[in-house]
């Protein structure tokens, strides 16, 4: 193993063609075999480093998707996280015709594992363009997002995701806040504990204050059902009190509409029995 790791190294600083010859040489049958595959994935990954951020255009996306290749074409979590760490540089371009192509692959390269580890770095991967200022690529983030945690229940990636979250559900922006607002809700319906269920209640304070004039009371909708929603399926009573009390406070609320004030209400309603019939 030392050998064949010292050989791979030595590969990654003299360049693909050497990656290419090291492989080969312990390209066997078994565990060799793989442990070849994984030698020459990392290696052709260290020869891409330069090419995912060069400044022609051409030569950035070709590089890109053949990490997105690679990524895709192995088993091994380690050749999954490199390619991530590669995935960084395109996706954060300010161009949509390299960012937007990216962020769906970092999706597709997370759910093509059952490792959190990959996940989480993939989510983590997906900050700078959530936080960009243009709507289109946001919201496509928010549906990576959403593709990465409805691949399995995990609490972890869950949390990780509701933290990715926090700026667009904050937006003034309707375009990206009601979208947020979903996403809050598929994430908490992939976790499983009350600290995941208070967290979602925290960003959803925001949109429920809403106070546009344009969209304002859908937003505020929205909301209502997310926090009813969470409240109905948090074990913790706590937790479910304060879904409650946030719903009665804002249904109390001057400024809102009659219908908004009565869906309140009624959330708290129904809140409030799945206490009685724990």
């Amino acid at each position: 193993m030392f050998i064949l790791n010292r050989h791979v190294l030595t590969a990654m600083r003299l360049g693909q063609a050497a990656a290419l010859v090291v492989a080969t040489i312990f390209l066997a049958s078994g565990p060799v075999a793989a442990q070849g595959n994984v030698a020459w994935h990392l290696a052709e990954l260290a020869n891409l480093k330069d090419k995912v951020r060069d400044p022609d255009t051409r030569t950035r996306v070709h590089a890109f998707h053949r990490v997105w290749t690679i990524a895709l074409g192995s088993e091994d979590s380690e050749v999954k996280l490199r390619s991530l760490e590669l995935m960084s540089e395109p996706v954060g371009s300010a161009s949509d015709h390299v960012r937007m192509p990216a962020v769906y692959a970092i999706a597709e390269i997370a759910n093509s594992t059952s490792d959190p580890q990959v996940k989480l770095k993939a989510l983590a991967t997906l900050r700078e363009p959530m936080q960009a200022t243009q709507l289109p690529i946001r919201n496509a983030t928010i549906d990576a997002v959403n593709s990465i945690v409805r691949s399995e229940k995990n609490d972890d990636l869950a949390s990780a995701a509701l933290s990715l979250l926090g700026e667009p559900v904050r937006s003034a922006n309707n375009g990206v806040r009601i979208p947020a607002i979903n996403a809050i809700m598929r994430a908490v319906e992939h976790g499983s504990t009350d600290r995941t269920y208070s967290q979602a209640l925290d960003l959803l304070v925001a949109p429920l204050g809403s106070a546009a004039a344009i969209g304002g009371m859908e937003v505020r909708m929205m909301a209502v059902v997310a926090v009813e929603r969470i409240g109905v399926k948090a074990s913790d009573v706590p937790t479910k009190s304060r879904a409650m009390g946030l719903l009665q406070s804002y249904a109390d609320k001057g400024n809102w509409e009659p219908e908004a004030k009565r869906r309140a209400q009624e959330a708290s309603s129904r809140i409030q029995d799945s206490i009685k019939q724990r």
